[in-house]
């Protein structure tokens, strides 16, 4: 497996250490993840969602997701340069007029790649001058040029509820996308004030092909069906997870962070296994937030950011102060161990 961390951490734990389904982690001391050079325009926002790491020849292709999502390459996350612009929000009128992050990559073959992307509408009837409200969906976008650059798709999934007049958080977004190859499908991770899950069969993830689980199947349409939130964690409300395929475990591995209303520890990053995407874990507390911090944006990164091992590195945003955008890029070892 590719390591990405540096040797330090390979060797210094914090003694505690968390259980989930018969598995414990450790973490290690954090460290901060530099801005590349030269720098990145949105350093002081990231990350702002979930990061996709490829292989790249030699070196690893990072995404990092803004309201124009860039990417960098380097021999690990900690020495990358660049960036370079890669996807932009559209025009006005459109569904990704406010934003267009690429959250999550992967490469179909030398040169082409598919990429999911969250689209923001910030334009509202009631209110055209609002700013930085958005209603939320999921988008399809590919590359022939190895990333460089990106033809836009359409929407795979959109919310059951139609865009308010009224300036109004909302929409499915905030979302991961891992490949199911038991199933031979797609399942993209997604929030809708709670964690939802939809799958697509089609290797190109085509908008239309996408199905919503609901009442325990896959019977809505990506495109404006209803949706279930995933079973055992409604208690853990929130968004932004993160999934991957941990062959240490023969588990999948979800990391998520919640809400200030919706869980026992709000603000926080949380964590559950899987052996088959749709049944998952009881939630356990991986980093902790109090008084006024947040921990937000999480992504375990292994040999990519969709498999890993025994050990990776947890990156997250540390907010010190949970009113304010303004965060810290954080990183730390996740050492995965198995029941006694």
């Amino acid at each position: 497996m590719l390591r990405i961390v540096p040797a330090l951490l390979l060797i210094v734990f914090l003694s505690r250490g968390m259980s989930a389904q018969g598995q414990s982690f450790s973490l290690g001391p954090v460290q901060t993840v530099p801005n590349p050079e030269p720098a990145l325009p949105t350093y002081r926002f990231c990350p702002d969602g979930h990061i996709s790491l490829l292989k790249d020849g030699d070196d690893l292709q990072m995404i990092w997701a803004g309201g124009t999502s860039y990417r960098t390459r380097g021999r690990s996350i900690f020495q990358m340069r660049g960036p370079e612009a890669v996807l932009k929000p559209g025009p006005a009128g459109s569904y990704d007029n406010g934003g267009a992050w690429l959250f999550a990559v992967f490469r179909q073959d030398a040169n082409s790649l598919i990429g999911f992307y969250h689209a923001e509408d910030h334009e509202f009837i009631a209110n055209p001058a609002s700013k930085f409200i958005a209603w939320k969906s999921a988008a399809l976008c590919k590359s022939d040029d190895d990333g460089k650059t990106w033809r836009k798709h359409g929407r795979i999934i959109t919310s059951a509820v139609e865009k308010p007049a009224q300036p109004t958080w909302g929409g499915c977004g905030d979302f991961c996308v891992v490949w199911d190859g038991a199933n031979s499908r797609w399942a993209c991770f997604y929030q809708e004030h709670f964690l939802c899950l939809a799958v697509s069969a089609d290797r190109d993830g085509k908008p239309g092909s996408w199905k919503k689980l609901y009442d325990g199947d896959f019977m809505e349409p990506g495109l404006g069906g209803r949706n279930s939130s995933l079973a055992g964690l409604e208690g853990h409300a929130g968004g932004n997870p993160s999934v991957h395929f941990n062959s240490f475990l023969d588990k999948w591995v979800m990391v998520w962070g919640t809400w200030d209303r919706g869980s026992p520890s709000p603000n926080s990053i949380w964590l559950s296994t899987s052996d088959n995407l749709v049944n998952w874990s009881p939630p356990r507390l991986v980093v902790e937030a109090s008084g006024r911090t947040r921990f937000w944006y999480p992504t375990i990164l292994g040999g990519s950011d969709v498999e890993a091992g025994e050990k990776a590195l947890l990156c997250y945003a540390y907010f010190p102060d949970k009113n304010r955008s303004e965060r810290e890029f954080r990183a730390q070892e996740i050492v995965f161990k198995k029941a006694e």
